[in-house]
């Protein structure tokens, strides 16, 4: 299977070869369909004296046993001297769901950690890679002081999803077009695993069923499956927030009145949401006087598609996914509509030279109209330094965008106080531009087949 992206991170780990004379520990971790084995099987492709073994949840001693067996005639009596044996035999070390050992026993950490001190004054010179998919759990072990490999790693590496630019292009490479792509981009996000699974190209609607609506589609239980193991216990109050959230970005009230979480309760779940796990996102509205207008929003496009369509239809789904498909593909649409905001963001953040300044921030604004009591306006998109701003408008319709789309961003652009900034305005648009609109000064107009070509 071909290797996809992922330059960066191997550049590192090949640095880290290379460094023959030292002990050195790397955690990797990521969510779930990351890369992570991928990523570390292409890096050590070529090395011999490498030990891989993937932690399963087992009683401690059979573990312990499986471990021995897995490259020695003799199984260990403590692990303490498993540690030390490995650590002398190989010049690679690499535990794959790395967590699970916290899972099996916590005292497994205390014996790593007492074999790893050792090693510092022994010539091993071996390079330990644990790799994790729980984030909150990875967390805890290599960053709670109380832990006792709190203060052991060299190097942690948070494995994030391909970059915009980066999946457009692999889906391109599958056969998409530019307008495909972006949409299968809205359902799945850059997640490599998941990218893959459009490797053979078919209708998107045809996809959309087998995926994720069929009996045993594969992505169908997804969402539930990895969300259930790292929230834990508390897993039904996390759901009923992010199906609150699912869809749009909304306030801690309207948060609170869709899922019946108290108000009280809702900021230590949401900043866990956003710290721990980096699944939802707060939103101020930029260059607002206003205080306390923060709307949350799922960040992770796989778990807001999940949330929007999956769960919330999995009834429908089990009885008649023929009926479920219908209700999902009729709100496909306006579903891309907000996708598409959240990727020409992207777009902007991966190539910010595009607009001829390096923006300060980037995102988006809303507010009252000033004057109207009961008129809000917002925008869709809001980049600026301190001598440009830019104001823009996403538009994922059949229609091409004319002159009056554009008078309304003027207008709209008026209600915000951006000081002596330069403005100027950017219109993206799945279905393109009528002529009047390329004879404006300081318009900048793009289709998604513009976006790719950047």
């Amino acid at each position: 299977m071909k290797f996809y992206n992922r330059k960066k991170e191997l550049s590192f780990l090949n640095e880290i070869k290379s460094r023959k004379n030292e002990n050195i520990f790397v955690v990797i971790y990521g969510r779930r369909r990351i890369g992570k084995t991928t990523l570390v099987r292409k890096a050590f492709e070529n090395e011999e004296n490498v030990f891989y073994y993937f932690v399963e949840v087992l009683n401690q001693n059979n573990l312990l046993e499986k471990i021995s067996l897995s490259f020695s005639k003799a199984v260990f009596k403590d692990w303490y001297d498993l540690f030390m044996e490995l650590f002398e035999k190989f010049e690679y070390v690499i535990f794959d769901e790395f967590q699970n050992f916290y899972k099996v026993s916590p005292s497994i950490l205390y014996s790593l950690q007492k074999a790893w001190d050792e090693i510092k004054f022994r010539n091993y010179n071996t390079k330990l890679i644990v790799l994790g998919s729980y984030v909150g759990l990875m967390k805890k072990i290599f960053y709670d002081s109380k832990m006792p490999l709190f203060g052991r790693k060299d190097y942690l590496m948070n494995l994030q999803e391909f970059s915009l630019n980066e999946s457009i292009k692999m889906l391109i490479e599958f056969g998409y077009s530019s307008e495909e792509a972006f949409e299968i981009y809205s359902i799945v996000g850059g997640i490599p695993n998941y990218l893959l699974f459009f490797k053979e190209k078919k209708s998107l609607d045809n996809l959309i069923f087998e995926l994720f609506l069929k009996d045993y589609a594969p992505l169908k239980n997804e969402g539930e499956n990895i969300l259930a193991l790292e929230f834990g216990s508390e897993h039904r109050s996390y759901f009923s927030i992010l199906e609150a959230l699912a869809g749009a970005p909304k306030s801690i009230s309207e948060i609170s009145d869709i899922s019946k979480v108290e108000k009280t309760s809702l900021p230590r779940f949401l900043k866990e949401l956003k710290e721990e796990y980096g699944i939802v996102k707060g939103e101020e509205p930029l260059l607002s006087q206003k205080k306390r207008m923060k709307k949350y929003k799922i960040n992770d496009f796989f778990f807001d598609f999940y949330f929007t369509f999956i769960r919330k239809n999995l009834s429908t789904i089990e009885f008649t996914p023929e009926k479920a498909f219908e209700i999902v593909w009729k709100a496909l649409p306006q579903y891309f509509g907000l996708k598409f905001e959240q990727i020409c963001t992207k777009f902007l953040m991966e190539k910010s030279e595009f607009l001829g300044f390096i923006p300060e921030r980037i995102g988006k604004t809303w507010g009252k109209i000033p004057g109207e009591k009961n008129k809000s306006f917002d925008i869709d998109l809001v980049a600026y330094d301190m001598e440009n701003i830019v104001f823009g408008e996403c538009k994922w319709t059949n229609k091409k965008v004319g002159i009056e789309e554009y008078n309304k961003l003027v207008v709209r652009s008026s209600y915000v106080k951006s000081g002596n900034r330069k403005k100027r305005y950017i219109i993206f648009s799945k279905s393109g531009f009528k002529k009047e609109l390329f004879k404006i000064k300081d318009l900048l107009l793009l289709t998604p087949e513009n976006m790719v070509k950047q």
